[in-house]
């Protein structure tokens, strides 16, 4: 790991002593070690309002003094509950703004601070977080020019979601770098050449260049080398809970967190009444997108019903039993399994009945009356790529069966 790599492009120190050249502070130090090894630096007093705030977007860190104004100025009052509080109300605004690491460094006890920003719900004790705490005097050594870097480095093998963005935007920047250079390079109007062919298409412009440039860049990002040793904690925990939780997080995303519009793998929530109570079940949008772009603002989704597993059926032995093996389900012609969707829950897709639904047409009730609810309302999720193309694929498969007559049982069995 390269950790001066990972750590380049520009920093943002917010420290009252800053700007005093000629003060004993060691952020004084700790600055002029990160220029020594070409990070830039912005360098404020104070906190910055919300309106900078908005322009972080981009920064390699935010290196933080926990008690600003530490030593007031004769007749000032310091209430330092209030600088505690704007601290906290700073850090959540910078979560609103990207996933950026935080190192407080202070003369202050981490422990206090550690306490804080736990009852505040930003940190989390005995974890790693994406806020490193230090005390400033730690950072340095009579022989150890290299201290400060180092003891960052350790901190990173410690928290691989950091680790792995730095990674991640080091390999992504340059992909885009090739990218824009490449067909500026070729022509520089190259987008206005795509959106007329998009548009002879009947395509979606919008659509259609930004997916163009997602592919592209994903194309020409090389393998990312990622330390397996960071990655691989041993002494981690990991719960059954926990391993759901990550497993969906990696192939569904949650409506609140989705655009407007309808899309390949959009997964609709309903209930039934089941021998008088309710029952949960889903739609599941099957539809290609560029099929879906090209209907305009309310286009037919081809949806498939899907119901919540009953996990006492796996591996049970029973008539009914449902197989996992090897880290797969055992599908049937008629059906697949999708885990973990909606709060871990294991899905069933099924394929005997597909209903075509419009993303803006109103819901009926039982009586078939329209409700005032448009079925776009009832969406709580998308199911992404591979697993989406999965269930494509598949029912693709079941349309196109050849059915078969069934062997006899006494051809098998004694």
């Amino acid at each position: 790991m390269d950790i001066k790599k990972l750590l380049s492009g520009i920093a943002i120190i917010i420290d009252d002593k800053i700007k005093e050249e000629d003060s004993q502070d060691l952020i004084l130090k700790i600055r002029d070690q990160l220029k020594k090894n070409y990070i830039s630096v912005l360098e404020y007093e104070d906190l910055p309002d919300n309106t900078e705030i908005c322009n972080f977007k981009n920064i390699s860190f935010i290196l933080l003094d926990w008690q600003l104004f530490e030593t007031p100025e004769p007749g000032m009052q310091i209430d330092e509950p209030l600088f505690i509080n704007n601290n906290i109300e700073f850090l959540k605004e910078i979560k609103k703004v990207g996933f950026t690491p935080v190192f407080i460094f202070s003369n202050q006890s981490p422990y206090s601070i550690t306490r804080k920003l736990s009852d505040e719900g930003i940190y989390k004790e005995g974890s790693n977080n994406y806020i490193f705490i230090k005390q400033k005097q730690d950072l340095f050594s009579d022989v150890d020019d290299n201290l400060l870097f180092a003891e960052i480095e350790n901190w990173l093998k410690k928290t691989p979601s950091i680790y792995v963005l730095k990674e991640w935007e080091h390999s992504l920047n340059e992909a885009k770098r090739d990218l824009f250079w490449a067909f500026y390079n070729i022509n520089h109007n190259w987008p206005s050449v795509l959106q007329k062919t998009f548009k002879g298409d009947g395509s979606d412009v919008n659509y259609e260049l930004g997916n163009f440039i997602y592919k592209n860049i994903s194309a020409r990002t090389e393998q990312i080398p990622f330390d397996d040793n960071i990655l691989n904690l041993e002494d981690e925990d990991i719960s059954k809970e926990d391993i759901r939780k990550v497993l969906e997080a990696e192939r569904f995303i949650k409506n609140d967190a989705l655009p407007g519009k309808p899309c390949t793998g959009d997964l609709f929530e309903y209930e039934v009444d089941v021998n008088g109570s309710k029952e949960k079940r889903y739609y599941i949008n099957i539809r290609p997108e560029c099929d879906i772009v090209r209907q305009g603002g309310n286009p037919k989704l081809y949806c498939l019903e899907c119901r919540i597993l009953d996990e006492q059926r796996i591996n049970s032995g029973n008539d009914d039993e449902i197989s996992f093996k090897e880290g797969n389900f055992i599908d049937k012609s008629n059906n697949i399994y999708i885990p973990f969707i909606d709060g871990g829950k294991i899905i069933e897709v099924r394929f005997r009945n597909m209903k075509i639904l419009k993303w803006k047409d109103k819901l009926k009730d039982e009586n078939d009356d329209e409700i005032d609810k448009m079925f776009k309302e009832t969406r709580i999720g998308r199911l992404l790529p591979p697993y989406i193309t999965k269930v494509q694929q598949r029912y693709s498969s079941y349309l196109q069966r050849q059915g078969l007559p069934a062997i006899p049982e006494q051809a098998i069995s004694d």
